[in-house]
Order: structure tokens, then sequence, then C-alpha cells
């Protein structure tokens, strides 16, 4: 087991599944449609008049977020979450509920209600001013170790600008985890991005969305040093890997929800299993498709829905 002090912080991206509803009125569909700067601070004003309905760490659910709180509470150290709708906010701070995120093409997409152009790193600059967020220093200043940060591609487009504007002596200390993230973040945080790769599918398996939060559990459990520097932790890292044959991840390529539908339909029978098509349309099909998506189309497919 690591030393105790070796990490100092925590943190995690916010996730989709939540355990509390959204209150009334906290969701882009309570915006104006306006400029980014003019729409964040509509948001701040709805949210600072929220009552807050639970701890930040308890409001959201789903594995990669609790694979997260596990490592938090097993390093032990603080869990700061990185969220759309409040910025970045201590796990302990009491918070609202919501329903807001910058992915398009969502009943709660934020860049609907956008005026002109929709720059991720600029909505969350926004966000870290908000009343329930703190600040990139604070995570820092609070005490020694080092700070873990988990995020997918589009949370790295989202906190990457205000991430690489921290000093050298905060950089150094972090340490940054997920799948393929060197194009999605400035060139100063390449280095503090923890060597990961597919080999680490076969000592924790797991999905790709929760590949970020793996690496970190994993990093906790085994690699954390109290006092090491960066290039003696990666190293320890690669040699966890090194044992472990890479597989080839095998490219599948995408396909609309109108043929994919046309598709699940042609193939239904009465004893249609959903997990059983979505494993033909992977294997046989060479088609992409995620879960949830695919078990929408299913149950459209089921009621004989049809898509314009």
């Amino acid at each position: 087991m690591p030393a105790k002090a070796a990490v100092g912080a925590l943190v995690t991206i916010c996730a989709q599944q939540k355990r509390h509803k959204p209150y009334p009125g906290m969701t882009p569909a309570a915006l104006d449609i306006a400029p980014l700067g003019d729409l964040a601070a509509q948001w701040r004003r709805i949210v600072g008049d929220q009552m807050p309905a639970a701890a930040a760490a308890d409001l959201y659910g789903g594995r990669a977020f609790g694979l997260a709180r596990d490592a938090a509470a097993q390093a032990p150290c603080r869990l700061y979450v990185i969220s759309a709708g409040l910025g970045l906010v201590d796990g302990e701070t009491h918070s609202p509920a919501y329903g807001l995120t910058i992915s398009p093409n969502t009943s709660e997409s934020l860049q609907d209600r956008v005026e002109g152009r929709f720059a991720a790193d600029l909505w969350f600059e926004e966000m870290l001013s908000g009343p329930y967020s703190t600040d990139w220093e604070t995570v820092f200043e609070r005490g020694p170790g080092e700070i873990l940060v988990a995020l997918t591609r589009p949370y790295a487009e989202m906190v990457g600008p205000s991430l690489a504007q921290l000093s050298q002596r905060h950089l150094d200390r972090l340490r940054v985890f997920g799948a393929g993230l060197k194009p999605a973040l400035p060139e100063p945080l390449h280095d503090t991005i923890a060597p990961y790769d597919d080999r680490l599918d076969t000592i924790f398996p797991g999905t790709r969305s929760d590949f970020a939060q793996r690496a970190m559990v994993h990093y906790v459990e085994h690699i954390a040093r109290s006092g090491a520097e960066r290039n003696a932790v990666n190293r320890l890292v690669l040699a966890a890997l090194a044992p472990i044959e890479t597989r080839v991840r095998i490219v599948r390529q995408g396909a609309n929800d109108i043929d994919l539908l046309a598709l699940i339909r042609s193939r239904l029978g009465p004893k249609a299993s959903a997990s059983r098509l979505l494993r033909q349309l992977r294997d046989d099909d060479g088609i992409a498709c995620e879960q949830g998506r695919f078990a929408r189309l299913f149950r459209q497919a089921q009621a004989g829905e049809t898509l314009q």
C-alpha cells in the first residue's frame, strides 16, 4: 500500500447518471438564448438561488464515479468533481440537483442555448466562479501529495486550458489519467499524463468510459509513492503493464440511428435478445454502438417506432 501522504486530492468528472432528479428550472431549458458569457451569468444566478440536495460526492451514480469515490476513500484524500453545471466542486460541498451537459444532441445540452460560438473551456472558466465551485489553486494548496485527475477527451478539452495555467510547482504534482488525452490537452500538460494503455483492461477489466477511473484506482493501490518524482512513478506504471501483451483494438464503423433501427428490426424475433443482437452487431457486422444507445433503439424496434 502507498504511503497515506502520497495522494493529496483526487479529481474526477461528473456523471450523466444522477442520484437526484434536477430541480425544476435547473436545466438549460430555463435559460434564454444568449452569448456564452451572458448565458453563464444566467446559469450562475439560477444555481445560486437553489437549495442544496446532497454533497457533491453523493449526487452522481454509475461505475466510473463510484470507482473514483472508492479510490479517494482508499487513498485516503479529498474528492473533487468537475461539473459542467457547477464548476470544480469539493465532494463534501452540498450542491443542488441539476441537469446540464456540454455534449450536443441531448435534452440537457447547453449548446442549444448558446448564441454564436460555443467553447467548452470558456464555459468552464465561467463556472469556476460559480457559487459552489472552488478553483485549481485551492485544490493544490490544501496540502501535500499528488493531485490525481481522471478525464475523458471532452472533459480534457473543457478543463485543459485552466489546468495549464497552473504554476510549474503545481504541475509537477499533477497526474492525469485517461485514454487518448494528449491531442485534447495543452502541451504543458502532456508530461502529466500517466502512461496507462489498453493493457490495463487485462489487469482491471472495464469499459472505455471508466478507463480513467480504473487507471486511477490502480495507481492509488499499486503505484503512488510519497515524495516520488514523476519519472519514477511512470516507470512503475510501465513496469506493471510490461508483462501484459498489448491487445489489438478492433476498429468498428459508425452508423446512424435510422440504419441501426432498420437493421435491428430485420433481426427481431420472438426470442430476440438485446445483448445477443448487440454482440452480433459489433462482432459480425463491425458496427460501433454504445450499449445505452442500442438499448434505446432495441426498445423502439420492439414497439414498432420509426425515425425520420
